[in-house]
């Protein structure tokens, strides 16, 4: 096919068919250098060289540079006197340079502490005190001590209209992972296949062997 006198031609201009690499690279150069002379050929207003620059305004009517210019410089003034707090704010908002802050000044506190630490410090401590688990044997007094504050609010608040009470169930809810509270209808049994119970088990031997271990390794220092 590539000795054929009359070859097929694509678009492109390069020959159809198959074609050897060298005949291929030559016959694309030789397209090349005729596109290149037919665009220094063309006339000027067609190829849009040396054409003045067209500016248009929001209705797409053609105006003055000057005027282009003094509208756009208004439109951009309108824009910043919008929000102007947040005129030099970039990479996040507010709240993302609240959370940065607050990340930097943790890790502050934390390189001021020792290197070598035998305990958890106060802010550890508070968290601890702040987290509720299922199994706290301390949860049903602070539950009720949680109510009698709610209770003294509402005492001290105007009175508001009555509602009525939904209906809770009289037995205790049985231990789960999502600390689910039963229906008021249950009869108290648990109809399960013990799964959950597994579940606890197995996490609270997990955490006493972790606990175990920490002591054991700070007895050893």
């Amino acid at each position: 096919a590539a000795d054929d006198d009359d070859p097929e031609l694509m678009s492109s201009g390069l020959r159809a068919g198959l074609v050897r690499g060298s005949d291929l690279k030559e016959q694309a150069a030789k397209v090349r250098e005729e596109r290149k002379a037919a665009l220094l050929a063309a006339p000027d207003e067609e190829t849009g060289k040396g054409a003045q620059t067209v500016y248009r305004n929001r209705m797409g009517a053609k105006v003055g540079r000057e005027e282009w210019v003094a509208s756009q410089q208004k439109t951009k003034k309108k824009k910043l006197s919008e929000y102007p707090e947040q005129e030099l704010e970039w990479g996040g908002g507010l709240k993302q340079k609240s959370d940065k802050a607050d990340e930097m000044a943790e890790l502050e506190r934390i390189a001021a502490q020792p290197f070598a630490r035998f305990g958890p410090d106060e802010k550890y401590l508070e968290e601890l005190k702040g987290k509720s688990d299922w199994n706290d044997p301390m949860r049903k007094f602070q539950a009720d001590e949680d109510e009698a504050d709610v209770g003294k609010a509402k005492a001290s608040a105007p009175a508001a209209p009555v509602k009525a009470k939904k209906p809770k169930c009289p037995h205790p809810p049985w231990p789960n992972r999502f600390n689910i509270l039963p229906g008021y209808r249950w009869d108290g049994k648990v109809r399960g296949n013990g799964y959950e119970k597994k579940w606890l088990e197995t996490k609270n031997q997990r955490e006493h062997k972790q606990q175990e271990r920490w002591k054991w390794l700070m007895s050893e220092d």
